[in-house]
């Protein structure tokens, strides 16, 4: 076999099944795997209780007997485990750091509103669970890890980003390094503002629900299904608000299993629920509470770091991402944060290559 078909019969692997990235005799491997998610049963969305994910490895993996420290990815909104596969950043830091190695393993958290926060739910499925536990617990058992807190990092971006700190306020049990790039968070100020005061989504919300009223819930993933496809897939839209609201403010009582934070009145107004409001909202914010109850937990972390683009165009999450920072300061726990010229997504694989693993390769226990 020539040297370019050599080439086209390795990109058809990587794409098809995954292959091994020789970079001289720096060869990393790079797979989806399917494994199983009995944190996800019985979830009234329809998401399915085997889950894929990606597994990198390192280039020493395959000639040696060595164990490793792993690091756990939560891809964000609308990205599938190797929709964007991490193989060019993790080969580039991998070129140079043969001393420095670890399995990066990359998990979506897509559901059928695209997004489910990492977060547990009685309607969407217990994905906090699902990381915590299922994959940590597959990935102990089937590769070479160094199966211990101190040897395990996570990071996500931008939703990933928003879970790995929700994630890490609960479980330095699990984890000892955390770095949430561009991560959804919520402000205060930004509580009353964007896609919950936005009337038209309020009224398609509600319209829906009214559709949902009598279906039942053997039927509600199909239907809901359905009803979907006459909306536009937007974090901002319908689809946005169903994957928040089913995260944080479940309800299986109600007709779209959430705790609608508004209703009309007898006159047709829109009225504010704000205990429902609230709990929503609380997913991504609540800032200053959290770091207040979770200080003793975050104070465990070896590194704790974050970033984010000064030109993020999501509404408010460059702000929100520097109070956190604030907030961590003023409570006298160690992080770091990293700001940077860019948007919400453009910068990613370099944020990796450059910040995230380097961090991660520092901080993280080895053999």
């Amino acid at each position: 076999m020539n040297k370019f078909n050599f080439l086209v019969f390795c990109f058809t692997l990587l794409v098809l099944t995954g292959c091994t990235v020789d970079n001289g005799n720096r060869t990393i491997t790079y797979y989806l795997e399917e494994i199983p998610a009995p944190s996800l049963e019985n979830n009234l969305v329809g998401t399915e209780n085997v889950q894929q994910i990606g597994v990198y490895l390192p280039p020493s993996y395959n000639h040696s007997d060595q164990s490793y420290p792993v690091v756990y990815f939560l891809n964000g909104y609308t990205v599938e485990a190797g929709e964007f596969p991490k193989t060019e950043a993790y080969e580039a830091y991998m070129k140079d750091n043969n001393d420095q190695e670890f399995i990066l393993i990359e998990l979506n958290g897509y559901n059928l509103f695209e997004g489910s926060m990492y977060a547990n739910s009685i309607v969407s499925g217990n994905w906090e669970d699902y990381v915590v536990k299922d994959v940590v617990a597959y990935v102990d058992s089937n590769y070479r890890t160094l199966g211990k807190r101190e040897s395990r990092g996570i990071a996500g971006h931008s939703m990933g980003g928003g879970g790995t700190i929700h994630i890490s306020l609960k479980h330095p049990d699990v984890f000892s390094v955390a770095y949430a790039m561009s991560p959804a968070l919520f402000a205060d100020e930004q509580l009353i503002s964007g896609t919950m005061a936005n009337d038209t989504l309020i009224n398609q919300v509600l319209t829906l629900s009214e559709r949902m009223a009598d279906v039942d819930d053997d039927q509600f993933a199909e239907t809901l299904k359905r009803e979907l496809e006459a909306y536009e897939r937007s974090l901002t839209g319908i689809y946005g608000f169903m994957a928040f609201g089913t995260a944080f403010a479940p309800d299986p009582s109600q007709p779209l299993k959430i705790a609608l934070p508004f209703e009309r009145d007898e006159k047709g107004n829109l009225i504010k629920i704000d205990e429902n409001y609230n709990r929503l909202m609380a997913g991504f914010g609540n800032l200053e509470e959290k770091v207040e109850s979770y200080k003793e937990n975050l104070l465990e972390y070896n590194k704790y770091a974050l970033d984010c683009g000064f030109h993020d165009e999501m509404p408010g999450l460059f702000k929100s991402t520097v109070y956190f920072s604030q907030l961590l300061t003023q409570a006298e726990i160690p992080h770091s944060s990293y700001w940077y010229d860019g948007n919400h997504s453009g910068k990613v694989s370099e944020q990796l290559t450059n910040e995230v693993f380097p961090t991660m390769s520092a901080y993280l226990l080895r053999e």
